[in-house]
């Protein structure tokens, strides 16, 4: 993203993804003060600047740099340097309801990770992500509402999230929301089924 050269494509869509995914990650006041000490130090180029030249992607990238924590630095390098691609998916979700009327999801996923060159060539990484895992009811619209959401650290390709809810559910996935850049984001959520048995 931080050097591409007249592809809209890559600047809007990539981008907007990204930049939502970014302050999700390391927070809006974050990525707001990343921006507001970039524009500080840049805004006006000249001989009596800060700085002699204008600038460059690879400057504002200094700047979130600057705001991100160190156990998050690997974001920057997948969302702005390099091409990462994900390949998170559902492959079940079932439920039981328990005995205080809670229920209790679980999700079965699948995730991995890859990186291409310029070329579009893909090789497969090692993930070590924080990556959202959600569960979604009904709101009395019948409009998808969010019951839960929150990141889990993914180590493995195969993994199994049980999670209580206090409403029924009624699909549920690994980045439900798209934050990242996903081969196919069409399977990260699945309707769930009831538990066989219950």
């Amino acid at each position: 993203l931080n050097m591409v050269e007249g592809q809209g494509y890559i600047h809007y869509r990539k981008g907007s993804v990204v930049m939502y995914a970014f302050q999700d990650y390391i927070g809006e006041e974050k990525v707001n003060l990343a921006l507001r000490n970039f524009l500080a130090d840049w805004q006006y180029p000249g001989p009596d600047a800060k700085f002699k030249r204008y600038p460059t992607s690879n400057d504002l990238l200094k700047y979130f740099k600057a705001q991100t924590p160190d156990s998050l630095q690997n974001i920057i390098t997948d969302m702005f340097e390099t091409i990462t691609l994900f390949e998170n998916k559902t492959e079940s979700v079932s439920y039981k309801q328990l005995k205080d009327k809670t229920y209790e999801v679980t999700i079965k996923t699948i995730s991995e990770k890859f990186r291409a060159d310029s070329s579009g060539n893909e090789k497969p990484m090692a993930i070590n992500d924080w990556i959202d895992v959600g569960v979604y009811g009904k709101d009395t619209k019948g409009e998808d509402k969010l019951l839960y959401l929150q990141k889990r650290k993914i180590v493995k390709k195969d993994n199994v999230f049980t999670i209580i809810v206090k409403e029924e559910p009624k699909k549920a996935g690994i980045d439900p929301i798209n934050k990242l850049i996903d081969r196919h984001s069409d399977d990260n959520t699945k309707a769930v089924s009831k538990a066989e048995g219950v």
